[in-house]
């Protein structure tokens, strides 16, 4: 779905999950685990996808579309960060992450900017 222009959530069959995966942006200790690598394909020119998950172990059906949400609108925030790069940006509760209902939105949109500084430029192998 494009989003006002901006993003677009990845449908099931715009990507394939690289084998292996892709190394996460922040360390063990982060809330998040965000992880991205680039879009190679026919979406190239869309931009920045986002694809958000979360198991039902991490909460109820409300709290995880609570989650969910929250991360859409942090990315839609930052995705000036992103424009015109082709990235699958992955982000799902980490390890160490309290439960979804403690879980703020201004702790999602710092370490979702954190990750998005992390990503290497484009043009760079």
């Amino acid at each position: 779905m494009i989003f006002k222009g901006r993003f677009r959530t990845v449908r099931q069959k715009d990507h394939a999950v690289p084998t292996p995966l892709p190394r996460p942006l922040l360390g063990p200790q982060a809330y998040l685990d965000i992880r991205a690598w680039r879009h190679r394909g026919g979406l190239a020119e869309a931009g920045p996808l986002l694809l958000v998950t979360s198991p039902r172990k991490t909460g109820s059906a409300v709290q995880r579309n609570r989650f969910r949400r929250r991360v859409r609108m942090a990315f839609l925030g930052l995705s000036d960060q992103l424009a015109g790069r082709p990235w699958i940006v992955w982000v799902r509760p980490g390890r160490t992450s309290p439960p979804l209902d403690r879980l703020a939105f201004r702790d999602i949109e710092g370490q979702l900017e954190l990750a998005l500084r992390r990503l290497p430029a484009t043009d760079t192998p």
